[in-house]
């Protein structure tokens, strides 16, 4: 697969796009299943196993942000609102706390269970639209190609991607969540962040019955 020419900004609205839908679909999903309940043990590991994965995904991305990201765009672009966004990914970090106690009691207590993660996914699905936006509107690539050679873009995206990879687990549900989130073009250009060996041969064969629970809330 070819990899696609580095443009942090296109990296950015396409990690976005995977979070932005997982929240809809997981407030979706609660809210319906709190309502007729979960017709099988695999429907309730797949959603389980979306809801855990949403959690890992957002906050690795948000620490690889404050960690990686922003210390190197400070260097560049020092009038961001960087301050903001940290104290809003905090803001994230308590909710996100509150969702995986919660998808724990979903085996035994799950009504109490769904009810916090459908009211945390509500507050959620309030803070994540205005938060994103401005991201994506102060390092657009508008605004960061100027400022940031491609060699060090993809320096900085390479370091980020990785260290959200280490970050999330376990690898044979979260890589899937994270491609079958996005639809197909934007599928292809996030499987070039991944070695080839993950993306030809894992997921599609070795990890395949490790997430298929949860392919019914992902696209196809």
């Amino acid at each position: 697969m070819t990899q696609p020419a580095p443009n942090m900004a296109s990296d950015l609205i396409r990690i976005h796009k995977v979070i932005t839908r997982a929240i809809g679909v997981d407030l979706h999903k609660g809210i319906e299943y709190q309502q007729n309940g979960f017709k099988d043990p695999q429907e309730l590991l797949g959603y389980s196993s979306y809801t855990h994965c949403l959690v890992q995904v957002l906050d690795s991305h948000h620490h690889g942000e404050d960690m990686i990201v922003f210390p190197e765009l400070k260097k560049v672009l020092p009038s961001a609102p960087y301050a903001r966004l940290t104290a809003e990914h905090l803001q994230v970090e308590r909710l996100l706390d509150k969702i995986s106690p919660a998808v724990e009691k979903l085996s035994s207590e799950l009504q109490e269970g769904l009810q916090v993660i459908v009211d945390t996914l509500r507050k959620l699905s309030t803070l994540w639209p205005p938060h994103y936006q401005l991201e994506e509107k102060n390092f657009s690539a508008e605004v960061l190609n100027p400022l940031v050679s491609l060699e060090d873009q993809r320096r900085i995206s390479e370091t980020s991607s990785r260290y959200s990879q280490e970050h999330s687990e376990p690898p044979y549900w979260v890589v899937p969540f994270i491609l079958y989130n996005l639809e197909l073009e934007d599928r292809t250009h996030m499987a070039a962040n991944f070695p080839p060996v993950i993306i030809e041969e894992l997921v599609p064969k070795a990890w395949k019955e490790q997430w298929a629970p949860m392919k019914p809330l992902l696209l196809e």
